[in-house]
């Protein structure tokens, strides 16, 4: 069995493969590295042959993510990096290593399933946004904060959110009736003006042709008022298959 990981800003996500099929046979997240092992354990598992990481943390966190994986699993871990160019798509970054690998693995995978222009819209603790074009070309993109994250600034940043705990759905009421709900239409406002404005972005750059990818946690409010979005959570885990292949004759 293969070990994927997508080592994120708030949870360290997991999929297993089968080696032969490449079939997802399982998937879940933990909160903490540590927490990797007991959850995998639960589940039977204890043997992989291979395991590659896609990490937007530090050097400190991802030597102990490699430690805990090899006393574990007696693995070594291969990680992704961010590239000038693969599998068609030339990054568009000046300095293509300083992209996040995350969104290079979903840009990468994005233009492999449509082999067209695109917008790749990941809505985690951020939301980024990128744009590819037929050719390939990835022009750059943008960032804003996730909705969790809009929310928590607005707590920590002033007094009416001391006691408000997580903003409630309205409905779509457009306004909100108590702190809690003007909360959270504002929160959502914000997010789908945002979106709308760089699919506006993408019309200018792109043409009027062109598809949206989305991934993330909050993918499905993309969806909601775009209809045409396409919504696949394991987009990153697909770029990371990419970048980081494995070859059973090279294990042997």
């Amino acid at each position: 069995m293969i070990l994927e990981v997508d080592f994120g800003n708030t949870r360290l996500k997991w999929r297993i493969l089968d080696s032969v099929t490449l079939a997802c046979i399982d998937r879940g997240a933990v909160l903490q590295i540590l927490g990797l092992l007991p959850a995998l354990h639960a589940k039977g598992y204890y043997r992989f042959v291979f395991c590659r990481i896609c990490s937007v943390r530090g050097c400190a966190d991802n030597a102990q993510l490699s430690a805990v994986i090899k006393d574990g699993f007696g693995l070594n871990t291969v990680y992704a990096r961010a590239f000038k160019q693969l599998a068609g798509v030339i990054s568009g970054y000046m300095q293509p290593e300083k992209l996040g690998v995350d969104r290079w693995l979903a840009i990468v995978a994005s233009y492999q399933q449509t082999k067209g222009a695109s917008v790749v819209i990941d809505c985690g603790t951020a939301i980024t946004v990128d744009f590819v074009t037929q050719s390939g070309r990835h022009l750059g993109g943008n960032i804003a904060p996730g909705l969790q994250l809009l929310s928590s600034m607005l707590k920590t940043g002033t007094q009416l959110m001391r006691d408000i705990t997580e903003p409630k759905a309205v409905d779509n009421q457009q306004v909100g009736v108590s702190t809690e709900t003007a909360v959270a239409e504002g929160v959502r406002s914000m997010f789908v003006g945002f979106i709308r404005e760089q699919l506006n972005v993408a019309r200018a750059r792109l043409g009027d042709s062109f598809s949206v990818i989305c991934t993330g946690g909050d993918s499905a409010l993309v969806r909601s008022f775009f209809d045409d979005a396409i919504v696949d959570e394991d987009l990153v885990f697909i770029g990371l298959a990419i970048a980081c292949p494995y070859r059973e004759e090279e294990m042997k």
